[in-house]
């Protein structure tokens, strides 16, 4: 029986060990140097890809099909891998194309049935946008006819319905995640309550913007590398006028801006998943109770593929449904039935396209109020001035007579209600007084300062995501944000790339008194008290009170039965967290000492961004192993061997957004536009990136 993937459908790696086993076929990449196609009168798309300083494309068409072709192309130019690795595992076909290490990835894909609910809901998309997703699929795959050597094994040309399946994937990654861990708790139990997302946003209306128009700020939090890195592009063509960052596979702006809005998203949205425990007949795997009686499942035969060397296997498979959803396993081999976000349609991508489209603030808000996204924090502002908030999430209807973050039982009509609670019923905020709007992963009650209401004011799941957390992330934006005042390109950045690490103002105090309350203390331990009084709290490359205020969380991350240096709002200051807190101070001073000689450590020197053979020092720190959480969310979890804590993830594309009759836009990503070794465009943003510095984004290419 499946089991859906604990971290969402499949690996961030998936396309690093898909080129390693590309690059044993012996076949290197060559540097692209197509732009505008060479003129073929059988060709009905006619582009213009005009590649900037950077290498970002600005793609220009008469038609939202032009566009998508000539995307299709620069895609392929850049990321050829990850292109054929996710049209090939949104469709549940990646075995066939690179071994059976990929079946667990197209089971999920099969299970949850993109393809099928992609080719049903086809014909419900605009012409235009239809338009656009088979001018891309044709792009994609004349870039490969022409590029035979780009991928070692025979690749069929792609349809419209891989793109659509593809994104549909995506958009179910968090809702599958969530229902995947209810349904590994058992009926009653506890909910420990949802994972730590990671990215930030936040938006100021005029009256704090330099521009006096709203300034937005996308800073996804995101991998670095792999299958779903973003991918910046400026598209033009048709009722296309938009700049932004799409996932790869895709044709359309997910992040990004146009001459009348701009919106990006966080983790951390409604409650859109369910998990249904179920009684299944003894004596027929195929039929489960339903009010007292054994009702059948909806059963499915399906065959996979997976290469073998050069050979194609198959493999049989039995999927099976409930009136919930489509039925998994857990660890403990119990079954469940997932009700999912985005279950019974293939149209997140329709939403995007009315986003992409709008010509104004109401047409903008009726494409949010499709509701057709799934477990996102929604912000986004308007040329004409207004700025907004929205937890979306495709929330059901639920009974109150249930807790909805446990597990539910399946065999009751009690429990199953039909239909989704309206979009105007989920927690959402519009010009605020405030004049400010923040989602650093923080609970919609939060988001900026005078909001009252709670989770019994929303129908039940509505106001969900990271409830009652902490987040310092959220503190210190919220504190930047309320005292900001016409913010422009400098100050704006400022924020985006902060350094400060919140937790220290908790800690460091504790620490400095633990230390002072023992007489006997090593002389290590006294200089490193002494280098973290002194330090300004910022997780700068050159800072060395940085490096021990983080390894003293990690010491504190080892230690059991203690609350010292966990994330929190306030703490009991008692003698045990004292102690507990000078143990952890002892331990970072050795593991310093032991790793690098000495302790007083550049950050930098520890902190690194890389890119091939070359590496850079890097500020900031995200959450992982009790890391320090700043705005500046750097990740790097895992010491290599040569002690450095290499960046993954985190930060990884940031824009800010300035609205006016043409947006004035500056962004940065974490490495360059290409993906090709051998490109100049391969890491030619990185020295920027490890300086929190911006380029200008040209909006016309003229």
């Amino acid at each position: 029986m499946l089991m859906f993937s604990k971290a969402g459908i499949e690996s961030f790696n998936g396309t690093r060990q898909l080129l390693a086993l590309f690059l044993s076929f012996g076949v290197l990449f060559a540097a692209a140097t197509d732009t505008t196609p060479a003129e073929d009168t059988r060709n009905p798309y006619k582009p213009r890809i005009i590649r900037d300083t950077y290498g970002v494309p600005h793609i220009i068409g008469k038609t939202s099909a032009d566009v998508g072709y000539g995307l299709g192309r620069a895609q392929c130019e850049d990321r050829a891998v990850d292109v054929v690795y996710n049209l090939h595992a949104g469709s549940g076909r990646l075995a066939e194309l690179a071994g059976e290490q990929y079946l667990d990835s197209d089971r999920e894909a099969r299970l949850l049935r993109n393809t099928r609910q992609a080719k049903r809901d086809w014909p419900k998309l605009s012409p235009g946008l239809r338009r656009l997703v088979e001018g891309y699929v044709h792009g994609v795959n004349d870039w490969l006819a022409a590029h035979s050597d780009a991928i070692p094994v025979k690749v069929q040309p792609f349809t419209p319905i891989d793109v659509i399946a593809w994104h549909r994937k995506v958009m179910m990654l968090s809702t599958v995640t969530i229902a995947t861990a209810d349904g590994s708790r058992a009926v009653g139990e506890s909910h420990p309550g949802t994972p730590p997302g990671q990215s930030n946003s936040w938006v100021v209306s005029g009256r704090k913007s330099i521009t006096g128009r709203p300034l937005l700020l996308i800073d996804p939090h995101w991998p670095i590398t792999g299958h779903l890195q973003l991918y910046e592009s400026r598209l033009k063509g048709g009722r296309l006028d938009a700049w932004g960052f799409t996932l790869v596979g895709t044709p359309l702006i997910g992040l990004g801006a146009t001459p009348a809005a701009a919106w990006t998203f966080t983790a951390g949205g409604a409650d859109s998943s369910d998990a249904y425990a179920l009684r299944v007949n003894p004596d027929n795997p195929n039929q489960y109770e339903w009010d007292g009686k054994y009702v059948p499942m909806e059963v499915s035969e399906e065959t996979l593929r997976y290469r073998d060397g050069e050979t194609i296997k198959e493999v049989a498979e039995t999927f099976r449904y409930t009136r919930h959803g489509p039925v998994a396993a857990n660890k403990q081999g119990e079954l469940y039935a997932g009700r999912h976000g985005n279950w019974n349609h293939a149209l997140a991508m329709e939403q995007f396209w009315r986003m992409n489209t709008a010509r104004n603030t109401v047409e903008f808000k009726a494409a949010l109020a499709m509701d057709r996204l799934s477990y996102f924090n929604v912000l986004w502002a308007t040329t004409e001035g207004h700025i907004g908030y929205v937890q979306t999430g495709e929330v059901p209807q639920r009974s109150t007579t249930y807790d909805w973050e446990k597990r539910v039982p399946g065999w009751t009509s009690k429990s199953f209600l039909e239909g989704n609670i309206p979009f105007a019923q989920l927690p959402q905020v519009e010009d605020p007084p405030t004049h400010f709007l923040q989602n650093c992963n923080v609970a919609a009650n939060v988001i900026t300062p005078g909001l009252d209401f709670t989770k019994a004011d929303f129908p039940p799941g509505a106001l969900y995501g990271h409830y009652g957390a902490y987040r310092a992330r959220g503190q210190r934006a919220t504190s930047l944000l309320s005292g900001a005042a016409k913010l422009d390109l400098g100050s704006a950045g400022k924020i985006a790339f902060d350094t400060y690490v919140p937790p220290a103002d908790i800690w460091i105090p504790i620490i400095v008194q633990s230390v002072n309350e023992t007489s006997d203390n090593p002389r290590t331990v006294m200089k490193a008290t002494r280098i973290l009084e002194e330090w300004d709290r910022h997780a700068d490359a050159n800072s060395a009170g940085a490096t021990i205020f983080r390894f003293w969380r990690m010491a504190c991350d080892d230690l059991k039965d203690t609350r010292a240096g966990r994330d929190a709002f306030h703490v009991d200051n008692n003698r045990k967290l004292r102690g507990k807190s000078l143990i952890a101070l002892n331990r970072a001073v050795v593991d310093l000492k032991n790793r690098y000689g000495r302790i007083d450590v550049p950050w930098g020197q520890i902190k690194r961004h890389q890119r091939g053979s070359q590496e850079w020092p890097l500020s900031g720190d995200g959450l992982g192993r009790l890391g320090m959480d700043t705005l500046r969310a750097t990740t790097g979890v895992k010491f290599s061997n040569d002690n450095k804590l290499i960046n993954r993830g985190g930060q990884s594309t940031v824009a800010l957004v300035f609205l006016g009759k043409e947006p004035q836009i500056h962004a940065v990503v974490a490495f360059g536009q290409s993906n090709v070794p051998d490109s100049p465009h391969y890491s030619d943003q990185a020295p920027l990136f490890v300086n929190g510095q911006l380029r200008p984004v040209q909006w016309n290419a003229e």
